[in-house]
Parts: structure tokens; sequence; C-alpha cells
């Protein structure tokens, strides 16, 4: 069942003033119903729609069980048939793809995924590299970094562990092995089996 909030709450959740979030909705920017009363409501859904697309923080209280997970990867039609894999292997998974490390980075920023799956070896900047630029800033170093290279070695695996990733993953990948993964860092709760 979807929640429904009052303007003040959302106020509160978002941390802004009530005649703010009265703006919004006046200016069609938040969409909201009114009660018989006239009061405005606004449901959870398009209030984490409305954040999404004005790129602010969603609180952890309006999220979902799901998970968003960027792949960033290089090579096309891996990325999207991992993409696909994913998306199937778990609904709880949003998956979402970037064909480099600067498009990966940018959509680290519009999308604010919980987790990134990393391919080590890319043009341009490494995994490496983007990996170090996730943990070094305040606003990313939450992200749970997951390596992955078609090229594993334990030089390779020490080098991301020692640069904040939380797990180092051979290709071909078994969407068993992220699943168990997304389930030990705590990002998706196990299921019955």
């Amino acid at each position: 069942m979807n929640r429904i909030f009052t303007s003040h709450e959302v106020a509160s959740l978002v941390q802004v003033s009530p005649s703010s979030v009265l703006k919004w909705i006046e200016q069609g920017k938040l969409r909201a119903f009114r009660t018989p009363g006239g009061h405005r409501r606004v449901a959870c859904e398009e209030l984490v729609d409305f954040l999404r697309a004005h790129q602010l923080p969603v609180p952890r209280e309006l999220e979902s069980d799901r998970v968003r997970l960027l792949v960033i990867d290089d090579e096309a039609t891996w990325l999207r048939a991992l993409g696909t894999f994913l998306q199937r292997a778990d609904s709880r998974i949003e998956v979402s793809l970037a064909e480099s490390a600067l498009d990966g980075l940018l959509k680290v920023g519009l999308n604010r995924p919980e987790v990134v799956l990393l391919d080590s070896y890319m043009p341009g900047m490494d995994g490496l590299e983007v990996c170090r630029r996730l943990k070094a800033s305040e606003e990313t170093a939450h992200i749970a970094v997951l390596a992955m290279s078609g090229r594993p070695s334990a030089d390779l695996e020490k080098k991301f562990l020692e640069a904040g990733a939380a797990a180092f993953l051979p290709k071909p990948l078994q969407a068993a092995a992220v699943l168990t993964k997304l389930e030990g860092l705590g990002l998706v709760r196990p299921r019955v089996r």
C-alpha cells in the first residue's frame, strides 16, 4: 500500500518549510491531490519521483526494498546483457547502465545508486580510479562498489579492496554471486528459500 503524506509531513521529511512544499504543488512540480476537506496530500511514490527528478536526496524511510544498482562497463553488448540478466534475477534490483567511466560518474550523481558494479579495465579512466573517486567524495563514499574483471588476479583484487571496494568478482558473473554480495552488504533482504 502506498503511503500518503500531508504537506507538513513532506516538509519535515525533506527538511524544508511547509510553504515550500505548497509552492511546489501549486507550480505543478510535485503532484498532489485534495481531500474532500480541501487538504493537500502527496503519495510517497510521487514524492520520491519529485526528489529524484530534482536531484534531491531521498530519505531512507521513503525508499522501498529495491536497490539501485549502476553497472559501468565499456563492453556495450556485455553491459546490456548483464543489465537484463540482473534485472530478471531479482525484481528488487533497479539496474541502470553506463558505457564508460565518465558516463558512470555522471550517472552516480543523477541516479544516486546504492551499489556500483564496476569493470576493472576500461579505456581512459579505469575502474580502480572510479572506485577511488567514489570513495574519496563525502557524497558518494557510502556507495557499495563491487569490482569485476575478466582478467582477475590477487593483486588486482587487493588494489580494489584497498581502494574501498566491498567485493571483487570474476567475470563472467553469476547472478547468484551478485545477489549474495548484495544480501551480505545488507542492501537486499535475503529471500526465503
